[in-house]
């Protein structure tokens, strides 16, 4: 029943226009980040005072860039997807066929999937303009120090950076009882509150659990993909530290948003 369920979902999520225009923002903007850093420095990279940079550069600037657009369109998602079953009432439906948690874990597998998929797409974007401009432009295109099993991985740990937020805005949504108020509460949160919150406390110690920063962290594995060593900031978790931890995030609200479910009278 849980693929079933799953099979539904995917089906009500992409015939919907958000998803794709989601993914469509996504893509121009890493896009047009890496657009703006060719064209803003082609003369200098054409007379050489400036390095050509390789295809790493390209694959990890566009997963770094993409969570500004895509984490405020992930959370409307999560919003839409969920609220929608109040408004529809197509939750009695749901109850009618399985248990509650199987259902709102069903939502929440779908949208990780699509997320994964969100940052492979990116990742091509990101290898389509670089090749554009390195092979029709400068003539220089170059797969070496390419590290391919760090552009594997990327996919992983990047979704997982998004995961607190799907899971958080799922439990709004069951808080609340409405797309439009888990929207609104949601994309103030993480446009407004973690952005203050991060600024006015910058430095802290215990910022560095916070999921802004922890998914900040997990950016700097990204240096992989081009086999780089950086030094890492001392306000930061480790990566390695920071995966468990945004994990048990989204493991706390997911089943925060379950208990709260299978408690509600939905039958009104």
């Amino acid at each position: 029943m849980f693929f079933q369920l799953c099979s539904i979902e995917t089906t009500r999520l992409l015939r919907r226009w958000l998803p794709w225009v989601t993914a469509s923002a996504c893509v121009f903007f890493s896009g047009l980040s890496l657009h703006n850093f060719y064209s803003s420095n082609r003369a200098q990279l054409m007379s050489g005072e400036a390095k050509i940079p390789g295809l790493s550069f390209d694959l990890a600037t566009a997963l770094d860039v993409a969570p500004l657009v895509s984490l405020p369109f992930l959370v409307l998602l999560a919003a839409n997807l969920m609220g929608n079953d109040y408004t529809q009432r197509t939750n009695q439906h749901w109850l009618a066929r399985a248990p509650r948690h199987t259902g709102l874990l069903a939502k929440f597998a779908v949208l990780t999937g699509f997320t994964f998929l969100l940052q492979i797409l990116i990742l091509l974007a990101g290898g389509g303009v670089g090749w554009y401009y390195k092979a029709l432009t400068f003539n220089a295109f170059s797969l070496a120090n390419v590290n391919n099993l760090a552009i594997l991985a990327a996919p992983f740990y990047m979704t997982l950076a998004s995961l607190p937020y799907l899971a958080l805005a799922l439990l709004i949504a069951v808080i609340t009882r409405s797309t439009f108020a888990a929207a609104a509460i949601g994309l103030a949160y993480t446009e407004f509150v973690e952005i203050l919150l991060t600024t006015i406390f910058h430095g802290q110690k215990w910022m560095m659990w916070h999921p802004r920063s922890l998914a900040t962290s997990v950016t700097y594995l990204l240096n992989g993909i081009g086999n780089r060593v950086v030094e890492f900031p001392d306000y930061l978790a480790q990566p390695d530290a920071a995966m468990p931890v945004l994990f048990v995030y989204t493991l706390v609200f997911l089943l925060a948003a379950v208990w709260l479910y299978r408690r509600q009278d939905v039958g009104g």
